[in-house]
């Protein structure tokens, strides 16, 4: 008896085996078609029994073998495919309703589920503003993802007040439903970075030139000749802030057709020189020039022979330069140590009070060729300017940048601090 109960056993399991097999493609909710695999549904019935010998010989060795596996499933195996007991052609199966009636009962089932239920989507979204998207539908669970304002995404399902979403990535969370739209949003443009502005670079001031000195022409029909009594050079204008044009020798003959306010000799040629700088006396020899005298180390100051102060007026009209003490260029105390070091070779330093501290202090009315005339402008007690005594009652000084060096007539002068006298 347990023999036939075991038959009907295999059978069964048989026909459940064979059933897995049977497949309705498996489709969202809403198609045709539906997925069928209920083993309650198979009903087995005997068709014919087998009552030969060899088989229940058969059957015997399926069980035995069936007894040493180690899993139900493993056993069931071993009788179901080591047994000639069990055939599919020997047995009916049927179900109680036919594929159609089975899907569409299923079918009715989902179309009845409550409504607050997940709803499967699949389309697009657009996110209205920037927001967050959660791993799940609280704003309290792990944030998963920002998305931006235009963002676009796939909508898989939408559940309550949450919609089930895909970013671009891959990466999948929820979103709040009211923070998405089914039509499209536009991307904001975003506001372009400002380019800085250089910084302007300071733009070079062009070195305002020194205006040229209004001059007043005291006589038009001047008419004489005077010569070099050095080597000088010659002005476009009344004035050193003209541009040179020339250079020429000591004993050279100008002939002179007007004289400026300012001490100026205007030549039949245009060019202009300084009228300290010549002499009515013609040259003894035409054309010779008279040789620039050279420093003496035995000379005193105050020779009667007036060697030193002609060397010092020889420099009147070179130009005034801050800190010079050459013929390109003189300060008042650069002019002053200049004269002294190449006529006497004697040094002196380079700054008018610092020279206070050489020589011996003499009087105003005692003044000789050579001494220095010292000048104390802002009265605080030192020297701020220098200049030489060359006799006539006369100074030659490295006076400023607009007049150079000059000749000037002792008795206007000012602020006179102290006369000193070097050797």
């Amino acid at each position: 008896m347990y023999k036939t109960w075991a038959k009907i056993l295999c059978g069964v399991l048989s026909a459940t085996f064979t059933l897995g097999f049977l497949n309705i493609d498996e489709r969202d909710p809403g198609d045709e078609k539906i997925n069928l695999q209920s083993p309650s549904l198979v009903y087995v019935s005997m068709a014919g029994r087998f009552s030969n010998a060899d088989v229940i010989a058969k059957q015997e060795e399926a069980d035995r073998l069936a007894e040493e596996a180690e899993t139900p499933e493993e056993a069931d195996a071993m009788r179901i495919y080591n047994s000639e007991f069990f055939s599919l052609d020997n047995y009916t199966i049927t179900a109680p309703a036919n594929f159609e009636e089975v899907a569409n009962q299923l079918r009715k089932d989902e179309n009845n589920a409550d409504a607050d239920k997940e709803k499967y989507d699949g389309n697009s979204v657009w996110v209205k503003k920037p927001a967050k998207v959660f791993a799940e539908e609280n704003v309290s669970s792990r944030l998963v993802a920002h998305v931006g304002q235009g963002a676009k995404l796939i909508r898989i399902s939408t559940s309550g007040d949450w919609s089930y979403v895909r970013l671009p990535s891959g990466l999948k969370g929820y979103i709040p439903t009211s923070q998405v739209s089914e039509s499209k949003v536009a991307t904001p443009t975003p506001t372009p970075t400002p380019t800085p502005s250089p910084t302007p670079k300071p733009k070079k001031k062009k070195p305002t030139a020194t205006p040229k000195p209004k001059v007043k022409i005291t006589s038009k029909s001047e008419n004489k000749t005077v010569y070099a009594t050095s080597n000088t050079n010659t002005r476009s204008g009344p004035g050193i802030t003209y541009s040179k044009v020339s250079t020429i020798k000591a004993g050279t003959a100008i002939k002179v057709v007007a004289r400026t306010s300012n001490g100026w000799y205007k030549s039949d040629k245009g060019w202009y020189v300084l009228s300290t700088l010549t002499s009515t006396k013609a040259p003894t020899k035409k054309n010779t020039p008279t040789p620039t005298p050279k420093p003496k180390t035995s000379t005193k100051v105050g020779d009667k022979s007036g060697g030193f102060a002609k060397f010092i007026r020889s420099f009147v009209g070179c130009r005034y330069v801050s800190g010079g003490a050459s013929p390109s260029g003189f300060d008042c105390s650069g002019f002053t140590m200049y004269c002294y070091k190449t006529y006497y070779n004697k040094k002196l330093p380079h700054g008018a009070n610092m020279q206070t501290k050489y020589g011996t202090k003499v009087s105003f009315s005692s003044m000789q060729v050579g001494d220095i005339i010292y000048f104390d402008h802002d009265h605080n007690g030192k020297a701020d300017h220098v200049g030489l005594y060359v006799g006539n009652g006369e100074m030659v000084h490295a006076s400023g940048v607009k007049t150079g060096v000059k000749c000037v007539q002792v008795s206007k002068l000012k602020d006179v601090f102290m006369v000193r006298r070097i050797l």
